[in-house]
């Protein structure tokens, strides 16, 4: 089952609405820009979302994909499914990660104050205040669809899968013309036209005897800049970045990131200039993180003056988004444990990130935007459509943007994502409260030369797994750091609201070893308070004191900075490896648990997926007792919270229970209790989180700790 009887009339009913607007006509606006993307030689099209809700079918998406297409009757895939999570009476507070009104004050490059979303579940219309991800809803409808088709599971323990390279045979598939711009016109497949002009093969990690191995590879070099296997300079320059914490070994998906500049960046006279190229991107780096930039960029771009908070339109970024694999810390050789059936020299990525990726994704700055042309638009219906190519796998994301991504199909080879998965990409990637430009990871870049190389989570070591080189950063005029500030607002350790069977048991051990319960007077065992499990079926008077125990546990960890362990070799705090890299069996379900929806290819119905039955559905997405439905019933205990109410209008009126202090109204203002609007009780919300890496690294003499102390 897909949805609810009363959810299909529903849906009809809104899938009528929104074709009465759309109408499936052009306006003159998305005209102009599909004149404009062909002039730099794209042929667009108008995909609609109504299309989404209606369930239709993407063109020829058995051909590629290999399996019969599921639809999902969600109207705007662009919301993510953390969106709908319970927030544990607001100790959850992962929404100010995307929900801020930091950089729209200051207006570097963002227009969208949208840190009001922390405060209410306020989606734009009835259809969005249901929770179509049914992957994570319906996670037994995975297998039985499989079993369907005729389709054997995985075998858990087969890691093999993800040590099998996938991203050159379609990189060769896509420049198999030689070509290295960022728009292939002539290549022979044209589905592949915007795969990422970026050749795997020149990844491989700097060794100073050798760096060519006679000339078969290119690498990486100690600058961070990508070359060729003839030593040459490629453009590309790879970007080491401190993450959220979505994409951390932990979580089984792991990115690189690698930026280009056109190539007048990088020349002086029309030579290739490594000081004039590296200058220019020091300007752009200082510009993106808001450190008063020159006023133009140098040499053969010195006419291009520094757009404060935006790039310059050409640049390039390529996002391999890979399995997490323990055997994957860079080894390269005849013989690496990271690598299935390698006859050649071969290399590892670093960072636990697996030869095979998940997905290759893209982005080009195509058009020069500026702050009014990101505002929200009054009155406007949300998401009429996406301008991009059906079987092209690209979308504008109306930011100035092309975006475009390659998917695994169900052989594990890459295809290109539909409009409806791109959606997805532009939901990020466009109208978001902490992206600058549109992008996440360039002002999370490490400091200085340490964010010019491949990103290795830390230098991650296969022989040493619980230990990490990744320093904790502090928060710009603050003095804690991210991973700290982020233990002391997300509860549940985790974006969904889930503790992780490493966190739990680093915080167990923490307990213990400290007598944390009679410590901190707590009225729950350890056991109780860390139990994902309990929470499922508990009532509102039950789990909410647990939760809140929860809380006190974890703000009391981060500010002893107990995540953190010294190393007396350079006298530097590193964040724990036990709880940054995932155990074995971690690692292993993390795998199968994609690997499922891989063969599905149900990526539209949502990425992730907490077991094989409905019970494995998390307690982040039940009911207390508390919780209504659209029509205003009480959804019982235990149950999965499919609905919201919404007023008149559509929007969604559910408090999320996140506040300053003690009561706010829906603005986020303090008030007093009993007030119109007050919600109350959580003390997380940060209206203003600002998304800048800070310079400065968390150490313990700036809260007087003893170094070989911390943490006990």
């Amino acid at each position: 089952m897909f949805m609810k009887p009363a959810l299909k009339l529903s849906c009809l009913i809104i899938f009528l609405v929104v074709g009465l607007q759309n109408c499936k006509r052009i306006n003159e606006s998305d005209r102009k820009r599909i004149n404009e993307l062909k002039e730099i030689g794209l042929k667009a099209e108008i995909v609609y979302s109504s299309d989404f809700l209606m369930g239709k079918a993407p063109k020829n998406f058995y051909e590629y994909a290999g399996v019969t297409y599921k639809p999902a009757f969600n109207s705007d895939p662009g919301i993510p499914p953390q969106c709908w999570i319970e927030t544990g009476y607001g100790t959850q507070n992962a929404c100010k990660y995307c929900h801020t009104n930091y950089l729209a004050e200051i207006g570097h490059g963002n227009s969208c104050p949208i840190a009001e979303d922390q405060v209410l579940y306020s989606f734009p219309n009835p259809n969005m205040n249901h929770i179509w991800w049914q992957n994570i809803l319906n996670p037994q409808e995975i297998e039985n669809r499989l079993a369907e088709d005729g389709i054997p599971l995985p075998n858990i323990d087969d890691v093999e899968y993800v040590r099998k390279d996938n991203w050159l045979p379609a990189f060769l598939k896509a420049q198999s013309n030689g070509k290295s711009e960022w728009f292939n016109s002539n290549v022979s497949d044209n589905s592949f036209a915007l795969f990422p002009a970026l050749d795997p093969r020149n990844l491989f990690p700097f060794k100073e005897s050798d760096p060519t191995n006679g000339g078969k590879n290119g690498y990486i070099d100690l600058k961070g800049f990508v070359r060729n296997n003839m030593g040459l300079y490629t453009g590309w320059r790879a970007v080491s970045f401190f993450p959220y914490s979505i994409f951390t070994p932990v979580t089984g998906s792991v990115s690189g990131i690698y930026i280009r500049l056109p190539i007048s960046f990088m020349c002086q006279n029309r030579i290739f200039d490594e000081l004039i190229y590296s200058k220019n991107l020091e300007i752009l780096e200082k510009n993106i993180k808001n450190q008063n930039p020159e006023i133009n960029y140098v040499g053969d771009a010195s006419s291009v003056k520094v757009k404060k908070g935006f790039y310059p339109v050409g640049t390039e970024f390529a996002h391999p988004l890979h399995y997490a694999d323990l055997n994957a810390d860079g080894e390269t050789g005849l013989i690496v444990d990271g690598v299935s059936g390698n006859i050649n020299i071969d290399y590892e990525f670093p960072g636990t990130r697996s030869k095979k990726v998940k997905e290759i994704r893209y982005m080009y700055k195509w058009k020069d935007i500026g702050l009014d042309d990101i505002k929200p638009v009054e009155n406007k219906p949300a998401n009429p459509g996406y301008i991009g190519n059906e079987g092209q796998g690209w979308v504008d994301n109306g930011a100035g943007w092309i975006i475009a991504g390659f998917i695994e199909n169900r052989w594990g080879n890459l295809r290109p994502q539909t409009t409806e998965e791109l959606a997805q990409c532009v939901g990020c990637h466009s109208k978001t409260g902490n992206t600058i430009d549109a992008v996440w990871s360039f002002q999370r870049k490490l400091p200085g030369t340490l964010g010019w190389s491949d990103m290795n989570y830390g230098g991650y070591n296969s022989s040493q797994k619980t230990r990490t080189l990744m320093p904790d950063y502090k928060q710009q005029n603050s003095e804690k750091g991210e991973k700290g500030n982020f233990f002391h607002s997300v509860v549940g350790a985790d974006l969904y609201g889930i503790m992780p069977v490493e966190m739990k048991t680093e915080l167990k051990q923490f307990a213990e070893e400290g007598n944390i319960v009679k410590l901190l007077g707590l009225q729950f065992s350890i056991d109780e308070i860390l139990d994902d499990e309990i929470l499922k079926y508990m009532a509102k008077d039950e789990r909410k004191p647990r939760l809140l125990a929860r809380q006190k546990l974890m703000r009391y960890y981060s500010s002893r900075l107990a995540y953190l362990e010294y190393n007396k070799d350079d006298d530097n705090l590193y964040i724990k490896g036990n709880i940054f890299y995932p155990t074995i069996e971690t690692m292993k379900s993390n795998i199968f648990g994609y690997r499922k929806i891989v063969l599905d290819q149900s990526f539209n119905l949502g990425k992730d997926v907490f077991g094989s039955q409905s019970d494995h559905v998390p307690f982040t997405f039940r009911s207390d007792g508390t919780v209504r439905d659209e029509n205003g019933r009480i959804i019982p205990v235990g149950n999965v919270i499919y609905s919201r109410p919404y007023n008149k209008l559509g929007i969604g009126t559910t408090p999320t229970g996140i506040i300053a202090g003690e009561y706010v109204d829906k603005k986020g203002n303090v008030v007093k209790e009993g007030s119109d609007g007050a919600v109350g009780l959580s003390g997380t919300l940060d209206m203003y989180y600002n998304p800048v890496l800070g310079e400065k690294k968390v150490e313990a003499k700036d809260i007087g700790f003893d170094k070989l102390k911390v943490g006990k």
